[in-house]
């Protein structure tokens, strides 16, 4: 009878507790922020990353690390906010080209971005794919675009690499060097340029959900992995160090990670 007895009370101290309020749940009504993926730093294969000093290009409260550059405006002129932080993600509205350019050249690292498209468009965007990108060893002046890899961010394109400026690189023993030459994605055509494309062997995930793009730099190597899958692998880059440049190309784009992790040398 005792043990019935207590048995009773505990369970009238369990239902008491379960019925008070916790001050730190969340309501079923509140939206519960996206975490970042969880994945690999280091593939195998690939050299031994230094995860002690990682630079958080992103620290989700400023920009501190980057200037603005926009052709119409100049450097660290952005009247319309096109960069802005919000819930500690980068926004990028897109609504003029241009670029946010770190202000310090990096070389011999593995960048892990996360992004995601917005619903705005602007100008071609109204009809055509959103576009952005991630340039890595940027050189020179400022302008469009400055002598750099372009890792296209692109709908249907996304992990593609455009040469700007006279950058060099071989990919399956083909160099290129000319502006504007591309490597390709495997499976990206048939591709048509028009909003909303999706392939028929798409790596990127549906429009609002978070992509995972990876850009190994060491020394001469150029390695694009997006979403676990490589994309381009190249050999013989030309430059081999520079800025680090996000792109504003006529569509909303958000990003909410950009580490950047050293290469670790013996």
């Amino acid at each position: 009878m005792k043990f019935l007895l207590l048995c009773a009370s505990l369970l009238a101290s369990f239902t008491a507790a379960a019925q008070q309020p916790n001050p730190t749940a969340v309501p079923p009504s509140a939206p519960v922020p996206a975490l970042p993926s969880l994945i690999p730093i280091s593939r195998p294969g690939e050299p031994a990353l230094d995860e002690e000093h990682v630079v958080h290009l992103l620290n989700g409260s400023d920009l501190n690390q980057f200037y603005s550059y926009f052709k119409e405006f100049g450097v660290q002129k952005d009247p319309d906010r096109v960069f802005s932080i919000t819930n500690e993600t980068l926004r990028i509205s897109g609504k003029h080209v241009g670029y946010l350019a770190t202000r310090t050249n990096y070389a011999d690292y593995k960048l892990i971005a996360e992004f995601k498209w917005g619903r705005q468009v602007h100008g071609r965007r109204l009809t055509k794919t959103r576009n952005s990108g991630i340039l890595v060893h940027a050189t020179g002046v400022d302008k469009l675009w400055m002598r750099s890899f372009e890792v296209q961010i692109q709908e249907g394109a996304t992990g593609d690499v455009v040469l700007q400026s006279g950058a060099h690189l071989q990919v399956n023993g083909e160099t290129k060097f000319q502006s504007w030459a591309t490597f390709e994605r495997p499976g990206k055509q048939p591709w048509h340029d028009e909003l909303g494309f999706r392939g028929p062997d798409e790596i990127e995930k549906p429009l609002g959900e978070w992509n995972t793009i990876e850009v190994l730099c060491d020394a001469d190597l150029l390695k694009v992995t997006v979403n676990g899958r490589v994309t381009i692998d190249g050999r013989g880059a030309t430059p081999q160090s520079g800025q680090i440049l996000l792109q504003s190309n006529e569509a909303e784009i958000f990003f909410r990670r950009m580490d950047l992790y050293p290469i670790r040398r013996k």
